[in-house]
């Protein structure tokens, strides 16, 4: 999992495989780990700041709504820490 998300340091564009727009400007990055499949929200502040937010093993074909709603809330409160700097 590790060397996935150093894909995020290093890279200019990530692999459009581990990658799948989910709503409001969020986005899902997956992760096989052994058997394991995870996903982790994030959002693309500016062309180049990536900031990842929750990340949750997936059990099931669809994306739990809860998670999305949990991603949209988090971008929402980053937004607003931004702009109160």
């Amino acid at each position: 999992m590790q060397r996935a998300l150093l894909l995020f340091e290093t890279e200019d564009r990530i692999p459009a495989h581990y990658i799948k727009f989910i709503r409001d400007s969020i986005f899902e990055f997956r992760v096989n780990y052994g058997n394991n499949e995870f996903r982790i929200f994030f959002i693309y502040d500016g062309d180049t700041i990536v900031v990842l937010f929750n990340c949750f093993k997936k059990k099931t074909q669809k994306t739990p709504s809860s998670e999305i709603e949990k991603a949209i809330k988090l971008k929402d409160e980053y937004y607003e820490a931004k702009r109160n700097q």
